[in-house]
């Protein structure tokens, strides 16, 4: 038979395993790392730490069951060890670089706010504001009631924020509580997750 009316051979397509290893070690590492660190560490001390020793343990050990597949374990497991931790390094360096970026835009924004005719534009003065218990600076509340000799009235924040304060889906709820007459106030402040308008 002659060969060459047969169709071509296919050629074994190479499969790109070395280069989803280089990307699913770090990040099944760091997810990994979540998973144990919130199983089995304490709510207390630096969650930061024991985040990335587990991150790190879990590469190792994903990084070992890699080089089994590829033939190479050493280079893989000291690569799942090293990678979970280079990766937050990375991350983190990348958010520190745009820090000065993120405080522009925050001036930006709180300026674009006082311009806009608001008296508060900053969670430092809606703090402030509600510590003083200052009514005429919070404006109206958006909840009010009294029960008995009791009296509270609730003012609400929703941004602009700083970069490092609370993310922009979060909400400051003043609560200030006093009698009828408006005597022996005291207030509070608690940041809660926003809901869209």
């Amino acid at each position: 038979m002659d060969e060459s009316l047969l169709p071509p051979r296919r050629e074994p397509r190479v499969r790109p395993w070395r280069a989803v290893a280089v990307v699913f070690v770090p990040a099944a590492g760091l997810a990994a790392g979540s998973g144990l660190s919130r199983a089995f560490d304490p709510v207390q001390g630096d969650f930061l730490v024991r985040w990335l020793a587990w991150s790190s343990l879990s590469g190792l050990l994903i990084g070992l069951s890699w080089g089994l597949l590829l033939r190479r374990p050493m280079v893989w497991t000291v690569y799942g060890a090293i990678a979970p931790c280079a990766t937050a390094a990375l991350v983190l360096a990348c958010i520190e670089a745009a820090q000065p970026a993120r405080e522009w835009l925050a001036d930006r924004r709180e300026a674009s706010c006082s311009n806009s005719g608001l008296k508060l534009c900053s969670a430092r003065e809606f703090d402030a504001a509600c510590a003083r218990k200052d009514r005429a600076a919070l404006g109206a509340p958006v909840q009010s009631w009294c029960a008995g000799e009791t009296c509270t009235q609730r003012w609400t924040y929703r941004g602009p924020f700083r970069p490092d304060t609370f993310s922009g889906r979060t909400m400051l709820l003043c609560s200030v509580t006093s009698d009828a007459g408006g005597k022996g106030a005291r207030s509070s402040i608690i940041s809660i997750p926003d809901s869209p308008k």
